[in-house]
């Protein structure tokens, strides 16, 4: 008899629970329907932003841009700046039982039916008004436009195009496609942007390179902004060859014609006419130069600097330098002459001072010109040049590169006077302005870099620093940059940094940095309207420095 009641009491169980699964499959069923007919519409108070609902099908990604027709016809164009999936509560659904299976329950319990409510999700979320779209422009919006229940949907490629072009005022610098939109939308950089300072950052392997090089070509073919480069892993060396017509094809959503192509290398060439690869003497190919600089190129200060003296450490030797310098009575002395005059002063304060420069292996250094030799900084007093590339990276030693970095930004800021337009271009930023200097050699350059992030702009001195760690940059430097590009980038404390510096990209654009794949960006600041999410294409150059392969990795047969 226990046994049968066993029995009667799972087959109850059992039916119970087939009952509940038939009404979540139904509950299940309904969410579905009712989450299919969720309203699409979006209303703004304000005319400067707008709210929104729309059902979990509708495709709105962060920084995507939308369309808004309202019931009076007026249409305009959004970015979506915020979206969350939410559930709401719908109707109670109720499942009656038949009196005949009543007897399935235990008795003393009177269950006439299992309720429940539907939970339906949808989209909800909040973007900018961009603009109001007619057949003629794009205009800004005022208060006045207001609206309620308009609908909402992604815009068309047409009308995201228009408002990327800008006004036509000013050069603009195509660099790529905007992301998000069904179709071809190019997304260019108003030139007159880089007149304020910018920050390129993004881990490695995010394109950052490759995306460098193709705003650098893009300023030389739209523009008559001087650049150098301070180039240390080799990566521009290459910048004035023009890669051949199909590689330059398979990295273009819209290829070239011969035709093209040919114009388009003509363009090329006129527009690097002017610039000059610098490169050590043993690495130098034809149509280089050779990357030397002039002892007495640099400061009193620096000089005592790359001799490792102190005026309080080592006063005796720091002493007799001076006086050596002083009696060469002149301002172009090259290390030889300087030699010289030091083996010539027989005092033991002198002696001193060439054991020192022995110890030091400075003598050795490819990188001191010669007596009459032209240094680089004589190129950069000149006002010939357009674009100089500074192959950093393959000097023999970090003090000689700092050396060379040193002699370029005091030059440039020692002769800021004369207002010459320049964009000083600093590829792995964080080993030229660190936030913590390692040495005298490194806080010369990081407080230069400051003093030109400071005030360089009203003298036409304009930055663009590239890293792949915000954190390590001189934070007063990074306070001063107002045009971001942001790549792919994991770390949310640099992030969280950023988005504290960047305040006109919301946080939330700047997060969706960690989803980016291979040159994806956020874009920001002065050379942009608004913030806009593109991809980079079109490199025309050949790219300089490569990875070390990793044919080592390959399976074996």
């Amino acid at each position: 008899m226990d046994g049968h009641e066993t029995d009667d009491s799972g087959l109850n169980e059992q039916k119970i629970a087939e009952l509940r699964g038939d009404l979540r499959a139904i509950q299940e069923y309904l969410e579905r329907q009712a989450a299919q007919n969720v309203p699409q519409v979006a209303y703004s108070i304000d005319g400067r932003t707008f709210s929104y609902e729309a059902p979990l099908s509708l495709s709105l990604p962060v920084g995507s841009y939308v369309q808004i027709q309202t019931d009076d016809d007026e249409q305009y164009l959004g970015q979506i700046i915020t979206k969350d999936v939410v559930k709401r509560e719908g109707v109670e659904l109720g499942l009656e039982l038949e009196v005949e299976r009543q007897e399935l329950f235990p008795a003393g319990i009177g269950l006439s039916g299992v309720k429940d409510r539907l939970r339906v999700s949808a989209l909800e979320g909040s973007g900018v008004l961009l603009g109001t779209v007619t057949a003629d422009a794009i205009s800004p919006t005022s208060d006045t436009n207001t609206f309620q229940g308009a609908a909402i949907r992604r815009a068309d490629a047409s009308v995201v195009s228009r408002y990327l072009a800008g006004s036509g005022e000013r050069a603009t610098l195509p660099i790529g496609q905007a992301s998000y939109v069904d179709g071809d939308a190019t997304v260019r950089l108003d030139a007159g942007g880089f007149a304020r300072h910018t920050f390129l950052c993004g881990q490695s392997g995010s394109g950052k390179t490759f995306s460098l090089g193709i705003v650098l070509e893009q300023l030389l073919l739209q523009t008559d902004l001087r650049i150098i480069v301070l180039d240390p892993n080799s990566d521009f060396v290459s910048l004035n060859r023009l890669r051949p017509r199909d590689e330059v094809n398979r990295l273009r959503s819209d290829p070239l014609s011969a035709d093209a192509y040919e114009r388009l290398s003509e363009r090329y060439s006129d527009a690097t006419e002017g610039l000059t690869v610098y490169r050590p003497e043993a690495v130098a190919g034809e149509g280089d130069e050779v990357l030397r600089v002039r002892f007495g190129d640099l400061s009193r200060t620096e000089q005592a600097t790359v001799l490792q003296l102190d005026p309080l450490d080592n006063p005796a030797e720091f002493n007799a330098f001076w006086h050596v310098l002083d009696g060469l009575g002149q301002q172009e002395y090259s290390w030889d002459e300087v030699q010289t005059a030091i083996a010539h002063n027989f005092t033991a304060e002198a002696r001193q001072l060439g054991l020192r420069i022995e110890n030091l292996g400075l003598a050795e250094w490819d990188l001191w010109c010669s007596p009459g030799e032209s240094s680089l900084v004589d190129t950069l007093a000149d006002d010939e040049w357009r674009c100089l590339v500074l192959d950093t990276g393959t000097l023999d030693s970090v003090a000689e590169q700092r050396v060379v970095t040193n002699a370029v930004l005091t030059h440039l800021w020692r002769e800021r006077h004369h207002r010459r337009p320049t964009l000083v271009v600093v590829d792995e930023a964080h080993n030229v302005c660190p936030q913590h200097p390692d040495d005298e050699l490194h806080a010369i350059s990081t407080d230069t870099v400051v003093s030109i992030a400071a005030e360089g702009r009203k003298f036409g001195l304009y930055l663009l620093l590239s890293t792949q760690r915000p954190s390590k940059i001189q934070e007063n430097i990074l306070s001063q940059c107002s045009n971001l590009l942001l790549m792919r980038m994991n770390s949310r404390s640099d992030l969280s940094q950023l988005a504290s510096i960047f305040s006109q990209v919301p946080a939330n654009l700047l997060s969706e940095a960690t989803k980016f794949g291979l040159g994806e960006t956020v874009l920001g600041g002065k050379f942009v309207q608004n913030p806009t999410f593109a991809t980079f294409e079109g490199r025309l150059s050949v790219e300089g420095g490569s990875d070390v392969p990793t044919t080592w990795a390959e399976r074996r047969e």
